[in-house]
């Protein structure tokens, strides 16, 4: 893979990868994780001790000066919010170790840094195995729930700067589900630009060819639901609000 620009404004990123203890997709995202500059740090956040094959495959990916395990409790909220403590860099990026970037998503991210660092970017979401027609299905709800309705969740990767993530609180650690749905309601009612990179992510469609894909699409379309509707009317109330606010004649002098 080739590197990206290493003069980029938008090269000083932390890429936090949340890891479910005994889970190994990790390395397969490690080769991806070349494309990024040599400023880029990479944080593992596992509740388990790093792997004994986690040396090793640093040192054949290149990676092992700027990579580092750490572990916490158990919970992706907790991880998260525990590398984005300790991450150096300007910008967070959030991803799941089941993810794949290619070398061409990771440099359109970083051009999309360069022009709206402010901004809380997403990359659109693609299910390895296509193959499988009703993912595709799948692929589409992700655009539309996403582009159309403004509301990307965790698996398309959030970029976001440090200062931004602090301002919003981080993860809710005590949701039992959706912290990611709900950093980005946080976001959407503080009026923060939600962007999308126009480069893809991909992840497993592993689960639902497990568990089947009408169980497991039907249990996050109610389970989304379940968590939007409220977030959505707190977002009406916070913009009937501030109208109100902005039409009350100032006090007199």
């Amino acid at each position: 893979m080739s590197n990206v620009n290493q003069g980029s404004a938008a090269c000083s990123i932390s890429v936090i990868i949340p890891v479910l203890q005994g889970d190994s997709s990790w390395q397969e995202l490690l080769a991806d994780l070349r494309a990024f500059p040599e400023t880029a740090e990479f944080l593992f956040i596992s509740n388990g001790l790093a792997p004994p094959e986690f040396q090793d495959r640093l040192n054949s990916s290149g990676l092992n000066s700027r990579s580092h395990w750490h572990c916490t409790s158990r919970g992706r909220a907790i991880q998260m919010n525990y590398g984005a403590k300790y991450a150096q860099s300007d910008h967070l990026l959030f991803l799941h170790a089941d993810s794949r970037l290619s070398d061409s998503a990771v440099q359109q991210l970083l051009k999309t840094l360069d022009s709206c660092p402010e901004a809380f970017l997403y990359f659109n979401l693609k299910f390895q195995d296509q193959s499988f027609l009703l993912m595709r299905l799948n692929s589409w709800g992700v655009y539309f729930r996403s582009h159309v309705l403004g509301v990307p969740f965790g698996d398309q990767g959030f970029c976001l700067p440090r200062s931004m993530f602090r301002e919003l609180k981080g993860f809710n650690e005590e949701a039992a589900y959706g912290e990611d749905h709900l950093l980005v309601w946080a976001a959407r009612r503080q009026g923060i630009r939600l962007k999308c990179t126009d480069a893809d992510i991909e992840t497993s469609a592993r689960k639902y060819r497990e568990q089947g894909w009408l169980k497991v699409t039907v249990r996050h379309l109610w389970l989304t639901a379940r968590q939007a509707i409220p977030q959505f009317l707190l977002l009406i109330k916070d913009r009937i609000l501030k109208c109100c606010q902005s039409k009350a004649p100032s006090p007199s002098s």
